[in-house]
């Protein structure tokens, strides 16, 4: 068995990185066109559209990164060594949630709530909702607490808060030791702010030990939180847009798609970053191939779940059901045609084109390949998300709208998000350890059998 790459080579360089310019500059970048598409929105476009597109980047940005934060709590509760170089890069995801948090009590807060229709004062006028304004009626009768815009807002944010929280104390359990670690090596170039991580530890093994405990303690805990809080977020921001439409699938088909973005942007990270951040010697293609098998793994689940909620709505073909999905493919009862170019673009790419192309071995284990391909899954579910939120606050949407708003309001609004993406995961992975050095579980574990093909085997 080949001996581990030396981890002081990756410590060194932090005392000396810096965030490269050009990733500086194209993430400064698309916060500026983001900020700017936000402006033609409200100013052209009104008010209802461009919180609808603020909602979709906010809703896709939240689930991508507390779902790649998902990456390094699956690999703790499954002792996953494979995954153990990308560990710290899947966890710097989490430094933007505060940041999200504080946009999404600015949409809830700051007139966001006025795209629903069981608001009490909606943007969208109630005639031109899908079903008869009686039906409406009927179901906001039914769920008079649960459409409260209080206890609405306490949902999303007290549910998010405390899903934060417990990330945040696994993740100061993670990164603690090997700041420790770190600051051992690299003496006053270490940061300062490295002792509020380190909490007054000494010794680097202890330290471990004990950072192992807690991150075994919490996996469990925040994996259940995560599915109970996204769930939420998924029945409430998005489901509610149509409150007489439900389906109970909903919130697992979007917590797990979540993840399953997570996992495309680590990938992206990983790709991007390894030579930046010294971590060439670790980020082998095996690293990506395993990623890569968990990507198609959430592509299939994704596909199935979908059609999984579809099947019974096409048999029952009951209006309160069918009218959600006809008015987003175009049908004759729905009345609207300018949706169907989306959906069928959404299952090609985040389906068809996935699955297709990570059935091939070579591509996972290809560092451009395995970046575009990221990259095609991360847009689908924008796309995915932009199908799901627009029919609701576009109801009498023209053709003329594809080529418009969609492309300068909404893109240009999720390239923002992108940017500040970007620039968060890029300066916090420059100022901490990226790399998980004091893990028991980093490297091989010493049983292992690396065995040769044949084929191999005589070639040697």
């Amino acid at each position: 068995m080949s001996a581990h790459p030396d981890i002081n080579v990756v410590i060194d360089g932090i005392a000396d990185r810096k965030v490269p310019g050009i990733v500086m500059g194209v993430g400064g970048l698309l916060v500026v066109i983001g900020l700017v598409a936000a402006g033609y929105g409200f100013a052209v476009a009104g008010a209802a559209p461009t919180w609808g597109a603020i909602l979709v980047g906010l809703f896709w940005s939240i689930g991508l990164c507390q779902g790649a934060f998902m990456l390094s709590i699956i690999l703790t509760g499954t002792w996953g060594r494979w995954g153990r170089p990308i560990k710290r890069i899947a966890e710097s995801f989490w430094f933007v949630l505060p940041v999200l948090y504080v946009l999404l009590a600015g949409f809830l807060l700051f007139g966001g709530l006025g795209i629903y229709k069981w608001h009490p004062t909606p943007l969208a006028p109630i005639e031109h909702i899908s079903i008869e304004p009686h039906n409406v009626a009927a179901t906001w009768r039914s769920k008079p607490i649960w459409l409260t815009p209080g206890f609405f807002i306490a949902r999303q944010l007290g549910g998010l808060l405390i899903l934060m929280i417990l990330d945040f104390v696994y993740l100061r359990a993670s990164l603690g030791p090997d700041m420790l670690q770190a600051q051992e090596r690299l003496g006053k170039k270490a940061p300062g702010w490295w002792n509020s991580f380190i909490g007054g530890q000494s010794n680097v093994k202890r330290a471990s030990e004990a950072g192992q405990a807690v991150q075994s303690t919490l996996f469990w805990m925040i994996g259940l939180a995560y599915a109970l809080v996204f769930s939420f977020l998924a029945f409430d921001l998005l489901m509610s847009l149509e409150p007489w439409w439900y389906t109970n699938m909903f919130g697992g088909w979007v917590f797990v798609s979540c993840v399953w973005t997570g996992f495309c942007a680590v990938g992206v990270t990983s790709m991007l970053a390894r030579d930046w951040l010294n971590l060439g010697d670790w980020i082998k293609p095996k690293v990506t191939h395993d990623l890569g098998k968990l990507m198609l793994a959430a592509c299939m689940f994704w596909a199935y779940t979908l059609f999984a909620q579809l099947l019974p709505v096409w048999y029952a073909n009951m209006p309160e059901e069918t009218q959600f999905f006809l008015v987003r493919i175009g049908g004759e009862e729905g009345g609207l045609t300018a949706w169907r170019w989306m959906a069928q673009t959404v299952p090609i790419l985040c389906f068809v084109a996935p699955f297709t192309i990570l059935l091939s071995r070579g591509v996972k284990k290809m560092r451009w390949p395995f970046v575009a391909i990221c990259s095609l899954i991360l847009f689908g579910m924008f796309m995915e998300r932009s199908l799901i939120v627009m029919p609701q606050v576009y109801p009498d949407v023209s053709d003329t709208f594809p080529t418009t708003h969609f492309l300068v309001l909404h893109v240009g609004v999720w390239l923002g998000f992108v940017g500040l993406i970007t620039l968060v995961v890029s300066n916090v992975l420059a100022r901490i350890p990226p790399l998980v050095t004091s893990d028991p579980h980093l490297g091989d574990h010493p049983w292992d059998q690396h065995v040769h093909s044949l084929d191999a085997h005589h070639a040697h």
